[in-house]
């Protein structure tokens, strides 16, 4: 009797073991829309008849938390199946089974895998998602080899060329960068006849029956193709390789463009919240250095269509809900940016979109090299620089290995993708390389530092000068470190006054120009003293007082008033000083120097100087560059004209002149609103973030009326020039609006009282007068609201 026991306990043991075995394993399955994919992905999906696995990895913030709630559980058609608390599971190494509705703390990696379990899902499910209510969700996981059935939501590409040739909808067909609209289909067994219409032309397509996983597809009756279904969440590699090595370069001439299509299909709602509305590309102006978010809306169904004028092949960044996705955007041509939110997949479509789709599917190795490391660091030593480009070429290095085993893995990748790939490495590289003039003494990097990114970084594989995105800053710093390292020309600020006058730039008064002849005869006398006296003491004393005078400072208030013209033209003579040495390419020459320009403009909000415009006309010869910055100007120049009469918030300063007390003057600006609550905000013409925070005014006055606010606005070092058309261009006025700009010695004295560190700075003034302890930054509208209601009526 004892061994048949035995047997029988041995076959109700692998029986109870065979029962936990699950049926079917999805290794890296895939998912449609997930609404946080940037911190969630399902790795691994078990089903079994006692329940089912899910497995997920989380990459988030280190020492942050994640949490699982109850409520969580995964839908079949319209049936739940409910997360389980307790339960046994089958596991995998390294995963973690989190206890619901409590948080649980990430490491200082910020990863995981954590397993859920959940009720049996039935047998020969395809397909599942898996809801949180209170959080996130994913919709449609599936296998990820799972053929389509039929042809409803499916996309096709061309065998022989590899390209995404087709899409097919319940009622619309992608093809040739539009959607058509289905006028009839007819289905045979497994063969289909569609007529489809673009509102202008009517065309017939064939789809024949599925044969070991591929179709014959026939579009407006032309030779029949054999096409793949596309089941991978990007287009897989191209079947050859494409050896073209140049993109396309049409010489910036300044009036070309791209089109961009495209279908955000089956969003759900909450994705279009996160979207608003829009599909959005982040664009890198070349000439303005700075980065565009372009928005293109779309329609109930979310398409979209948008012609956008371009200066050359440019890099882009095209935003997909909470993903994004690097592409080149190249001159003349149509591209269609299909994001599925059903299947998951992003899919480019165009007569020439291969490397599109191939940086879509395949990470370019990134570099990581910035000067954080410094931080906290006077003046880096010229040992610590030369460590710190040996630390970057090491990263450089390993990235390039990274991209070596990726092009093994990948044979056809493009050429053009390669060279991409390898320029961008170098541009990235260089970027965060000459950014570390800004922790050295006078932007002053070694030699040998400079000498290897000029020999190994600079120029190498980006032209045109718009395809990698870090180039703008690139460029910037490695002209202004290379043109500054020779010895500049001396300038003596009066001759430079005096030959400003003579051309038109400024105009002196008869006083002024007695002034700067006095100050020549004095100066002179003044030297012949000095250097005739043998007591320090009284040499220091005779500068002193000569430096005190009436004389001194009725120049500097000279010079003071035409800062602006005289800032452009020393600027104007340092870029003609070694710019040819550095920049012996003539379109970086003249991009160099056209950017420079409009940021002359930008940043001080007025038209440029006569000199300077009439030398800018004879240094760019390209079309593209002259007309931008001449736009800049003429906007600036109709700006300084208009009537300023309507704006009647400019306060008067008779009552402050003598002052000299910081907290006195501001208690005499004050004054007049005492029992209203004030927000002072000092800010500057040349502070590009003032600026920004300015072009809300209108908005935030509106939003603010309930609450009887006066805002007093305090300009720093700023030109009444400049003051005046920021005050025009963002109707920066209204009744409870006042502004300031005082002399240099006041305005200083008034920010040492309020302890300005930063600009802009925002300060609030209670009803009683007193200067309050609160972060008062408008910006932050809500908060700013939320705050000034505590404060009562």
């Amino acid at each position: 009797m004892r061994p048949k026991l035995l047997t029988l306990l041995f076959t109700f043991f692998a029986l109870f073991v065979h029962a936990q075995v699950p049926h079917t394993t999805w290794e890296q399955p895939r998912v449609g829309y997930n609404s946080h994919s940037h911190v969630f992905s399902i790795t691994k999906v078990k089903l079994g008849d006692e329940h089912t696995e899910v497995t997920m990895h989380v990459n988030f913030r280190p020492k942050h938390w994640i949490k699982m709630a109850s409520t969580a559980y995964l839908q079949v058609g319209d049936k739940h199946y409910p997360i389980r608390k307790k339960t046994p599971m089958w596991g995998d190494k390294g995963t973690t089974l989190l206890e619901l509705d409590k948080e649980f703390f990430l490491d200082e990696s910020g990863q995981v895998d954590f397993v859920c379990v959940f009720d049996a899902l039935p047998k020969g499910t395809a397909h599942f998602d898996l809801i949180e209510p209170a959080g996130w969700l994913i919709y449609n996981i599936r296998p990820n080899d799972m053929m389509p059935q039929g042809i409803t939501d499916t996309y096709w590409r061309n065998d022989k060329t590899g390209d995404w040739l087709i899409g097919i909808t319940g009622q619309y067909i992608i093809y040739d960068c539009q959607v058509w609209q289905i006028l009839s289909q007819m289905q045979k067994k497994d063969r289909h006849e569609i007529i489809v219409s673009n509102g202008k032309t009517q065309m017939p397509i064939s789809i024949d029956k599925m044969k070991k996983g591929k179709r014959k597809i026939s579009i407006n009756g032309e030779k029949a193709l054999n096409c793949s279904p596309i089941t991978t969440a990007t287009l897989p590699d191209y079947p050859t390789r494409d050896e073209r090595t140049e993109f396309a370069d049409n010489g910036y001439r300044g009036d070309d463009s791209v089109t961009i299509v495209g279908w955000m299909k089956d969003m759900p709602d909450l994705a279009k919240r996160q979207n608003h509305g829009t599909f959005k590309l982040a664009l890198r102006n070349l000439l303005a250095d700075k980065q565009e978010l372009i928005e293109i809306p779309f329609d109930s169904e979310g398409r979209f269509s948008k012609k956008l004028p371009l200066l050359n092949t440019s890099y882009a960044l095209a935003i997909l809900g909470n993903t994004t996705a690097p592409t080149v955007l190249e001159p003349g041509q149509t591209y269609f940016f299909l994001s599925d939110y059903k299947t998951g997949q992003t899919l480019i479509m165009g007569d020439d979109a291969r490397l599109q789709n191939e940086l879509l599917a395949h990470d370019i190795p990134y570099i990581s090299h910035g000067t954080h490391v410094f931080e906290g660091e006077n003046k880096v030593s010229e040992e610590r620089l030369m460590n710190f480009l040996a630390e970057g070429k090491q990263k450089l290095a390993k990235a390039n290995a990274e991209l070596d085993s990726l092009i093994a893995a990948h044979p056809n990748l493009s050429q053009r993708y390669i060279n991409f790939a390898r320029g961008g490495l170098k541009v990235e590289f260089g970027r965060d390389l000459m950014q570390a003039r800004f922790v050295t003494e006078r932007f002053d990097l070694p030699k040998a530092y400079v000498d290897y990114v000029s020999e190994e970084l600079w120029l190498q594989h980006c032209k045109p000068y718009t395809l990698h995105d870090g180039f703008s800053t690139f460029m910037r710093d490695y002209i202004n470190v290379c043109s500054s390292s020779g010895k500049a020309p001396k300038v003596e600020v009066l001759d430079l006054i005096k030959k400003m006058a003579g051309c038109g730039d400024i105009t002196l008064t008869e006083d002024e120009l007695a002034a700067f002849d006095q100050f020549v005869i004095e100066s002179k006398k003044l030297k012949q003293t000095i250097e005739s006296t043998e007591d320090p003491e009284q040499k220091k004393a005779l500068s002193t007082a000569f430096n005190n005078g009436g004389l001194v400072q009725t120049i500097n208030t000279i010079i003071g008033k035409y800062q602006f013209e005289i800032s452009t033209e020393l600027r104007r003579i340092q870029m003609a000083h070694g710019l040819d040495s550095v920049a012996s390419d003539k379109t970086i020459y003249e991009l160099f120097i056209a950017r420079e320009l409009y940021n002359q403009i930008e940043n001080n909000r007025r038209a440029l100087p006569k000199s300077l415009l009439d030398w800018m006309q004879t240094q760019l010869t390209i079309p593209a560059f002259r007309d931008y910055v001449l736009q800049q100007h003429e906007k600036y120049e109709a700006l300084a004209s208009k009537d300023f009469s309507k704006f009647t918030c400019l306060l008067s300063t008779d009552k402050l002149e003598g002052l000299t007390e910081g907290e006195q003057i501001l208690r005499e600006l004050i004054a007049p609103w005492k029992g209203k609550i004030i927000l002072i905000d000092v800010w500057g013409t040349w502070c590009r973030p003032c600026k920004d925070a300015l072009a809300h005014s209108q908005e935030l006055y509106e939003r603010m009326k309930p609450y009887d606010i006066y805002f007093l606005y305090m300009a720093n070092r700023s030109d009444e020039t400049s003051w005046k058309n920021v005050i025009k261009e963002y109707n920066v006025s209204g009744e409870n609006v006042g502004h300031v700009n005082l002399p240099v010695e006041q305005q200083e004295a008034v920010e040492r009282f309020l302890k300005v560190n930063k600009y802009p700075s925002y300060f609030l003034i209670g009803r009683e007068g007193h200067l309050l302890d609160v972060n008062a930054d408008p910006r932050n509208m809500d908060a700013f609201e939320e705050l000034v209601k505590g404060m009562g009526k």
